[in-house]
Parts: structure tokens; sequence; C-alpha cells
């Protein structure tokens, strides 16, 4: 199905003129920052507590003293090149980070269709989007066809969505199926991917219980040092000593009192975890990142991508009465393998039901809008697709009880007639139905364990999920979280305050 808008959809794009004119514009503007500079970092080292008493009584030593007495100053070198190096190298992993990974984009200009860079696209170009290709920019659809774009990277959803036109969408979306002409609205740092990489790439600098405990232990060393240096300069002194004996020996005496060691020690550890998560993908942007996992009380988790990997799974093939499992099994199966364009519950029932492809007759390909597809064989053609376009027959009560279960459910049916040429919104009167796929989403591996672990110590786990809570429920009771209550989006008060008691009450 095709539809466009009648009046100021026209697909003419911009000129080149003023696409040019645009973009010199844009390339003007000032762009947003990554949230740290390497400034803020190199600052954010040198500029402690820790080294600044170092330097005071490194330069008391190197004034009235040997300057080899100085030599606990390489302990502020060593602490502070640890930590700048690893932020350095965290803070380039983050300014790596982009939803969007297209480098062209096909645009038209001057009433033609031409592929440019995705850096040239401006305000109000018109993008032609085909079958996988990525979203580069904000925009709204002038045109749509059978459209159906895969927003799990935004959103979290794992199903691929319908859109028609009019509609808004976003930038580092996928297409899955169809074709569609829309017109940008935002490009660059205004984008939504780019919001989203922004807040990915912000930086807050909280310090660990630790650091706060070292910091109040710095701060009393200090004052101790301060106090017993003036005293032990002023006895010194009042032996006669010279000025520059008295604070060589003063500073000798108390710089001992620093613990160098511990800073040193606590810094080596920190850089040592951050290396080791970043061998596990983890990106640490700080170096008492460690610290700050390991006093998590409660952890936020996402379901699509985290808990599971968007892959569809069979878990069960449940027979209508007269059939058996295993002819529904080869006719499932022949019917995924000789399917000329596969979705991902295609890809589930090949992998759950291998078979050799078979020769075909006719096929009407899976649409968003039919939401069924059917081939026909030498021996008739068959159904599959939702319970509500393809009769359940005795199925009905049990693909609802699936369905409030958080699975999904396909049914399978097998009709007499030879497909239509051109197939209407329903299929044929009077198919048999032959049985019911149910399917759920394929967990990652390990997770169950990793799960458990958290709940051992005493971790407390909130599933977050733009899917159905009864589909989040069913998750998280695979996984092994307790579901207490599954609360959905809308039922949360707008109000701040009846907000937090909602959450008191439900978390």
């Amino acid at each position: 199905m095709t539809a466009s808008l009648a009046d100021d959809a026209s697909e003419t794009g911009l000129s080149e003129a003023e696409a040019k004119r645009r973009l010199e514009k844009r390339g003007r503007r000032r762009r947003r920052g990554t949230g740290r500079s390497y400034l803020s970092i190199v600052v954010a080292n040198v500029f402690t507590v820790f080294n600044l008493i170092l330097v005071v009584f490194g330069v008391i030593t190197l004034v009235f003293g040997d300057a080899r007495d100085a030599l606990f100053l390489g302990i502020l070198v060593v602490n502070s090149g640890i930590g700048i190096f690893q932020e350095v190298r965290a803070k380039r992993a983050v300014d790596r980070l982009s939803l969007v990974v297209a480098a062209r984009a096909n645009v038209v200009r001057d009433s033609e269709p031409r592929s440019v860079p995705v850096e040239d696209v401006v305000r109000d170009d018109v993008v032609r989007l085909g079958p996988g290709d990525q979203v580069i920019a904000d925009g709204v659809l002038l045109r749509a066809t059978d459209l159906r774009l895969d927003e799990s990277s935004l959103t979290g959803e794992s199903e691929p969505v319908a859109r028609g036109v009019r509609d808004e969408i976003r930038s580092g979306a996928y297409v899955v199926e169809g074709t569609a002409a829309y017109r940008v609205t935002a490009v660059g740092d205004d984008s939504f991917a780019s919001r989203i990489t922004g807040e990915a790439r912000s930086f807050r600098h909280p310090r660990s219980p630790l650091q706060q405990a070292i910091d109040r232990l710095l701060y009393v060393t200090v004052v101790l040092v301060v106090l017993l240096g003036t005293l032990l300069g002023f006895a010194l002194h009042h032996r006669h000593a010279s000025t520059r004996t008295a604070a060589a020996t003063s500073t000798a005496g108390v710089v001992s009192l620093v613990p160098e060691g511990l800073i040193v020690l606590v810094s080596i550890t920190y850089a040592a975890a951050a290396y080791r998560m970043s061998r596990r993908g983890v990106l640490a942007q700080q170096l008492n990142a460690i610290e700050s996992l390991a006093s998590v009380d409660t952890l936020c988790t996402d379901k699509t991508g985290t808990l599971t990997e968007a892959t569809l799974r069979v878990v069960d093939l449940l027979p209508a009465s007269g059939r058996d499992v295993q002819t529904l099994r080869e006719m499932l199966g022949a019917f995924a393998a000789s399917a000329s364009n596969r979705n991902a519950t295609l890809e589930a029932i090949a992998e759950a039901c291998p078979a050799e492809p078979r020769e075909i007759l006719a096929e009407v390909p899976f649409s968003s809008r039919r939401r069924w597809s059917a081939i026909q064989f030498a021996d008739g053609s068959f159904y599959l697709g939702a319970p509500g376009r393809i009769p359940p027959g005795d199925l009905g009560s049990t693909a609802e009880e699936q369905q409030d279960g958080g699975r999904r459910v396909v049914m399978f049916a097998r009709g007499e007639s030879a497909l239509p040429a051109d197939a209407g919104e329903r299929p044929e009167a009077g198919l048999e139905p032959w049985g019911l796929v149910v399917l759920a989403e394929q967990l990652r591996p390990h997770v169950r364990e990793t799960i458990a672990y958290l709940l051992q110590q005493d971790i407390d786990i909130k599933i977050l999920s733009g899917d159905s809570s009864r589909t989040a429920a069913a998750i998280a009771g695979d996984v092994g979280v307790p579901v207490k209550q599954a609360v959905d989006g809308s039922a949360i008060p707008e109000d701040p305050e009846a907000r937090r008691r909602f959450a008191a009450e439900t978390t």
C-alpha cells in the first residue's frame, strides 16, 4: 500500500544551491562538545589535595634542601599519569559513540535523486529510504509504502513498528520493510540520535566513598603536617639551626606522614579494574568506576539487547485437533525454508524446524498491513499469520493464554484455493487450522547466572521495557527476576509528588 501527501509532499527537494547555502550557514554554528575536554581531564587529575601537599613539600625541599630529597615528587607524576591515561582513553572511546553509522544518504536535489555524504544533508532535504537503509536525520514522512522501522536502538522495543504519512521518524532507526521518502526537520546536533549520544557522552565526577574517606584523611594530614612542621621548625630554629636546615629537616620529618603509598595503590587498583572492565566491553569514564559499581544496591535494566538478543526462538508447537506435531513441524519447516523473504518469525521457525525448500507455485509475502503470509505448493496453499487474521479454531483460548503470558503466537493453516495474484487484507475463507507456533525472545548467554549472582548480592533489579507489561513480566520470570507487580507506563501519574508516592508503593 502506498500513501503520500497531496500538497507539500512533493519530492522535488531543495535546489543544489540552496542546500549548499544552508550547509555553509550550519557549518558556522558552534557544535556541541562531548562533555569533557582533554584540559578538564588533566586539571581533574593534577590539581588534587594529594598532589598539592606533595608540591608544597617538594618546593620547600628544592629551595632549602637537597634535590635528591624531592624524589617523592615522582609519585605525583605516576599518580596523575595513571588517571590521565585511563580517562583520555575512555574519552576517545566515548567520542566514537554514534547511533548513525551510515556514510551516505539518498536525497533529492533539483528534482533528481543523488547520493551525498550524511554530513551534507540539511534541513528540508528530501531523503528516500529503502529496505536496509538507516534514517540519518529526523523528519516527517511524505510517502510510505508498507514501511516498518527497527527502532530498537532508540526505544528498546524489539518489534519493528509501522510508520505512515505525516508520522515523525527519528535518526538511528533502520528500514526493515517497505520504501519511503521524508522531509528532514533536524540534523546534526539537533537530531534525536545526536541527543542520545550526547547524554551518553555527558560526564559527572562524583567522588566514591573510598575517595571521600581518603580526602578526609588528607585534610586531617594537612592539619597535622602544618602543626607538626611548624613546631619542629621552631624547635630547630630555637636550637640555633639555620633556616635552610630547619625547613629541610622539618619537611623530611613530616613528609613521611603523607600516605603516598596508599594513594598510589588505590590509583593502580582503580586503573587495573578499569582495564579489566574494558576487556569485557565496559566503558569506564573515570578511575573510580569499579567502586561505584560495587556500591550499587538497585539496578534498572533494559530488556531488549540487555536481557534478550532481540531475536526470536520457537518455544512450543501446538497442533490443532486431528493433527500431530511431526506433520506440523515438517510443513512449517518447508514453509520457512521456501519463503523468499524471511522475517524474524520465519528465521526462528527455520531454525527450530529445519527442512529442505520446496517448489513454490505462488507466494504472498508478509506485510505489516496484512499481518500474514502464504505459499502455494503442489499439495495446497499454506498460511502463517496473527490469530486475528488466521482463524485459530479450537486453539483460540490457548493462543490467548500464551499471549497473556507474554509470548508471541502465530497461526499456521491450510487452504484449498490457489493464491490470488493480488492478495487483499485477509486470506481466503474456510482455512483449516493446522497448529499454533509459540515464540519468545532469545535470552542472552549467561543472563540467568548473572541475574542470580546479582540477587545473591542483595541487589534489587528493575526491568524497564518499551514492550507490554505482560511481555516484560514474562521475560523477568524467565531470567529469574521476582515479579511482584508489573507496572504499565500509562499508570504513572504526571504530578511529581504523586509519582514519588506511586514509585514508593510499587517498587
